[in-house]
């Protein structure tokens, strides 16, 4: 898995990398297998001399055969937008591995269903 980080406008610390590194590794867990890279985006969006929410995170998460995971959101702190994006992206990526993994089982149930009712037939 790829991970990638690419800044604009914000003086990024080694503390802060990990920390986003950790926390979408985190998030991620059950599409682990899955995933094939993930890209993050952070700026200041009006740069460093105004104030206010200007620290905008966009991640993208590319997942084997399937449309990508992409979340987007703003604070006024760089640790406070990772942390709220990685909650949402580990909420969705749940999804995805639910929706994927649910469909795998009613396929099976549906097949051994099938199997159950041939034999009772006798065929």
């Amino acid at each position: 898995m790829q991970f990638c980080i690419h800044v604009h406008g914000i003086d990024l610390t080694e503390r802060t990398k990990r920390h986003a590194y950790e926390k979408l590794e985190l998030a991620l867990d059950r599409l682990e297998q899955s995933v094939t890279s993930i890209t993050v985006y952070l700026s200041d969006t009006n740069g460093p001399l105004l104030g206010g929410i200007d620290k905008a995170c966009r991640v993208v998460v590319q997942i084997d055969n399937q449309e990508s995971l992409i979340l987007e959101d703003c604070d006024e702190s760089v640790q406070v937008v990772i942390d709220r994006i990685t909650d949402r992206l580990g909420v969705a990526a749940s999804q995805r591995f639910e929706s994927l993994h649910g469909k795998q089982l009613r396929i099976r149930r549906w097949m051994s269903y099938d199997d159950e009712n041939l034999s009772k037939e006798g065929f």
